[in-house]
């Protein structure tokens, strides 16, 4: 009898979670943002998030828990319950630095449940404008000749905007100071104030600065120059053929999310990336969108973890 009693148990239950994965989503979903309010990846995460809700038929809800190279947020998003009602915007960082950068890292980088990669954008090398330099052959021959007095900020330890700068020093043989901060909107007022001298920047953020005179910007970090700004060179066709590094984005869950409830994130995040003002927008902001798909997003970081490693053993950069 007891066997039995758990047998219907056991069912009951496996029938109540497919019930609420059939009336997925009956509740706001939060969408967890690892980077402060008003930086590129908060705005595209909000872009996706509002286009998103309107397939899915919810309200999909964007909070912010910024810090540690998106380790804050990623963490809070692994605790929470696989139902698919918090999910996490996630970069490389999340999914492929941090795993090399941190010795005790708060959440397992391969603990989530993949929903799609968003999309890929390069950074753009910003300068204080009072800086005595004014391109990149300058900076370097300044930074030779004055070794550890330049700094660069960054998004945070282990970013994509970190990295940049790291690969920065090892290509160019420059020593320069890293100062980290939780995103673009404090990075930035730092550069413009003095108080830093390089920032390795999204497009969608950077380039508005430099295009009104508040900052300098000497070249992009991708192999190819980006159609929203054919002028500006790369920094790898000014003498630097191995430079490229990019950002990309990607929405994951907490592992254990069931596949239906998955598959209804997927399907809406496709269809997002197929609306043809939202890729505009993207493109606009210097990011390439992706397919969507989670074989996309397990492709990419498959692809990187090695070269991530190097640079990262490279750079000799551990944090706690």
């Amino acid at each position: 009898m007891r066997l039995w009693l758990k047998l219907f148990a056991t069912l009951a239950l496996v029938g109540a979670c497919g019930a609420a994965s059939a009336q997925y989503p009956d509740r706001p979903i939060k969408v967890v943002s690892p980077f402060p309010a008003g930086g590129a990846t908060d705005v595209l995460t909000r872009l996706l998030a509002e286009r998103m809700g309107k397939d899915l038929k919810a309200s999909m809800i964007v909070e912010n828990r910024a810090g540690a190279g998106t380790a804050i947020g990623a963490s809070y998003v692994q605790r929470e319950a696989p139902d698919g009602y918090t999910i996490l915007m996630a970069t490389n960082s999340t999914l492929v630095t941090n795993r090399f950068l941190y010795k005790d890292l708060p959440y397992d980088p391969d603990g989530y449940a993949p929903i799609g990669m968003v999309g890929i954008g390069p950074l753009v090398l910003l300068a204080g404008p009072k800086e005595p330099f004014h391109n990149t052959a300058e900076l370097v021959a300044y930074a030779k000749k004055n070794p550890g007095k330049l700094t660069f900020a960054s998004f945070g330890p282990g970013t994509s905007s970190h990295l940049a700068g790291e690969l920065f020093k090892s290509q160019t043989g420059i020593d320069i100071l890293h100062v980290p901060f939780k995103g673009a909107n404090q990075a930035l007022p730092a550069l413009i104030g003095g108080d830093v001298d390089l920032f390795f920047d999204m497009v969608a953020t950077g380039m508005p600065q430099a295009n009104s005179g508040k900052v300098q910007v000497f070249g992009i970090t991708s192999k190819q120059r980006l159609d929203s700004e054919p002028k500006l060179a790369t920094i790898a066709e000014q003498g630097y053929t191995k430079f490229d590094m990019s950002a990309w984005f990607s929405f994951v869950a907490p592992k254990g999310t069931p596949p239906e409830v998955l598959g209804k994130l997927q399907a809406a995040l496709a269809d997002a990336l197929k609306d043809e003002t939202l890729r505009k927008k993207m493109l606009e902001m210097g990011i390439q969108p992706s397919d969507g798909t989670p074989q996309a997003l397990t492709s990419q970081i498959k692809s990187e973890l090695p070269v991530v490693q190097t640079l990262v053993k490279q750079a000799n950069v551990v944090l706690q």
